[in-house]
């Protein structure tokens, strides 16, 4: 359902063909490494939301180490604004602080408001800005324009 949104949002994520495939070997290889948590809302028995946490190591240069990461989240869209996702965050922070991680990131898309809305309530904040180019339509966008070269390139002796 997660992935479905997303595909209806934009065109940015169209689902391939296998992907109901390739999801579930995913998780297969994921469940089996420690690095990894699948925090289960449910209500009356019924599943109403998920959130899926890894432990990451963070670039080699910085002096933290270890990160934490929602990699993915999702809570039934009649279960939404009542909590769901506050306590499914409780469980993944404890689990975090467990794991000695200090800070969690998350990735949330662009065109996704109610899921940035959440985020920011829940204390998140703008870090990084990640930017999309499409080459097939910077093709477009260029074919029949001479294009300036910008750059020189230079021989570096050894």
């Amino acid at each position: 359902m997660l992935a479905k949104q997303h595909e209806e949002a934009s065109d940015h994520f169209q689902l391939a063909w296998d992907s109901k495939r390739n999801w579930a070997k995913y998780l297969e290889k994921k469940f089996s490494e420690i690095s990894t948590k699948l925090i289960v809302a449910e209500e009356d028995g019924e599943v109403v939301g998920f959130m899926l946490c890894l432990l990451s190591p963070n670039a080699p240069i910085f002096k933290e180490r270890k990160i934490g990461v929602i990699s993915d989240a999702f809570v039934l869209r009649e279960r939404r604004g009542k909590g769901v996702t506050s306590k499914m965050l409780d469980v993944a922070v404890r689990w975090f602080r467990k794991n000695k991680v200090r800070t969690v990131q998350l990735g949330v898309a662009h065109c996704n408001m109610e899921g940035r809305a959440v985020w920011r309530s829940l204390g998140f904040e703008p870090y990084m800005l990640y930017k999309r180019l499409d080459l097939g339509k910077l093709e477009e966008r260029t074919s029949g324009k001479s294009v300036r070269k910008l750059v020189k390139r230079k021989k570096i002796r050894a």
